[in-house]
């Protein structure tokens, strides 16, 4: 018989029956109702004995005694949730819109999974009723602030995923009305004022949020505000100020791991490979433990051609996460450069992997091209690489890939065209080096 561990829930269910992943601001518990934990405790005990059924007798006997409680369904998907029962928590939500269609939990939690799959249109329609529904609710006062805020948090969401940056604003000045400001909330308003070209403001919003956080006494995974301005002039492509930027945040923030990883990172994207390397070694020599160091310097190393090296730091970065693939990947393509036949069976093994269990993922596709490649493998090496082609996304690695196989075949000008592909796009890989010095020699 299955068991779940459900004493550390209890009281969050308890208070009300609102869902752990909704109670991000739960105000302390007020007392409750003995009928009411008993009644939990007994659906508890049911659930935790795989009697689904009879867990949801309690909790609808609970919920016809105490309509100020969350609905039976939704209760029952958060359990589910905890029990990673992905398939029973959609199934439980949309009997709960059946069962119990004026609530508005049900929308707010099917339009948050949906967000998150990226299915805007369903998760739009699915928040805006539940908004209708939230104007209506008035049977527990406490219970509707919370689905308020778990609304207004998934429409911010909604509307920076889309890039809607107006209508963000106005969702975050509601949030701050509602919550008061935070650290959080300011960073998200300084995201989207930028993203308006608004940045003067924008810098005036990341800095209000560092004060913030400095005087709370929460932890603050937040950026400094001059590291943030970075990173989005990064992604707008403006290096005049991200140089700017960065060069001002490891000024006030020499300490800071986020703020020296964004430096490694952008020393990365313009290809100063050599400085890149020294502020890595430096960060794993202050942090032998951290994995992120011990990481960029393995990718660093290899995008130097360092094969050595990077297969020894990639070695023991799976030794520590043996299901990534992202490691699996680099060490793969650390094992093919190198002149040994086992290293290069290894790599075979883990790209081959790494596709059978990411059958639409490009990167992986192209790694296993580029691994039967080195192992002469050809025509396999051309259906790996043509396979990531057909995901619809051709990066600048998988060109560079391409291009090397088209010259074994004799096809020189379309090589030529896959290296001017690869070097096209500012976006680092490997073998930006190599593609740089072969495209020189095939234009003589």
């Amino acid at each position: 018989m299955r068991t779940y561990a459900w004493h550390f829930f209890i009281a969050a269910a308890v208070y009300w029956m609102i869902p752990v992943a909704m109670a991000q601001s739960t105000p302390s518990p007020a007392p409750v109702d003995p009928a009411v934990e008993t009644g939990i405790r007994l659906a508890v005990a049911d659930f935790n004995n795989s009697d689904f059924a009879g867990a949801l007798e309690q909790l609808q006997a609970l919920y016809a005694e105490f309509p100020n409680l969350a609905p039976p369904r939704i209760v029952l998907a958060q359990w589910f949730a905890q029990a990673n029962l992905g398939e029973a928590v959609r199934s439980s939500l949309e009997m709960a819109t059946d069962e119990t269609p004026d609530d508005p939990e049900a929308y707010i939690l099917l339009g948050e999974i949906l967000l998150r799959q990226r299915y805007l249109t369903a998760a739009e329609l699915l928040l805006e009723t539940a908004k209708v529904k939230l104007a209506d609710y008035n049977v527990n006062p406490e219970r509707k602030e919370l689905m308020e805020s778990s609304w207004l948090r998934n429409a911010i969401t909604l509307a920076e995923t889309r890039g809607q940056w107006e209508v963000m604003l106005i969702l975050l000045d509601r949030a701050g009305t509602q919550e008061g400001e935070t650290p959080t909330l300011l960073r998200q308003k300084g995201i989207a004022l930028f993203q308006l070209e608004r940045d003067t403001e924008a810098l005036a919003q990341f800095t209000r949020a560092d004060t913030l956080a400095k005087d709370s006494a929460e932890p603050d995974t937040g950026l400094p505000a001059e590291a943030a301005l970075a990173q989005l002039y990064q992604l707008r492509g403006d290096k005049e100020n991200v140089q700017k930027y960065l060069a001002e945040a490891l000024q006030k923030y020499p300490a800071s791991r986020e703020v020296v990883v964004l430096s490694i990172q952008s020393r990365i994207n313009e290809d100063q490979l050599e400085d890149a390397r020294t502020l890595a070694e430096n960060l794993l020599t202050e942090n032998p433990a951290w994995q992120p160091a011990k990481r960029l310097l393995a990718t660093i190393a290899l995008y130097l051609g360092n094969y050595g090296e990077a297969e020894k730091l990639f070695q023991e970065l799976i030794l520590d996460s043996p299901a990534d693939e992202q490691i699996a990947n680099g060490l793969a393509l650390a094992q093919a450069e190198q002149d040994d036949p086992q290293k290069l069976q290894r790599a075979l093994e883990y790209a081959g992997e790494n596709v059978r269990r990411n059958q639409q993922e490009s990167d992986y596709w192209a790694t296993l091209g580029w691994v039967l490649y080195k192992a002469d493998q050809l025509e396999a090496s051309g259906q790996a690489l043509r396979q990531a082609a057909a995901t619809g996304r051709v990066n600048a690695a998988t060109a560079y890939y391409l291009a090397r196989l088209a010259m074994q075949t004799g096809q020189i000008a379309e090589a030529v065209q896959f290296l001017e592909a690869a070097l096209s796009t500012p976006a680092p890989f490997a073998k930006r080096r190599d593609a740089v010095r072969l495209l020189e020699v095939l234009k003589r």
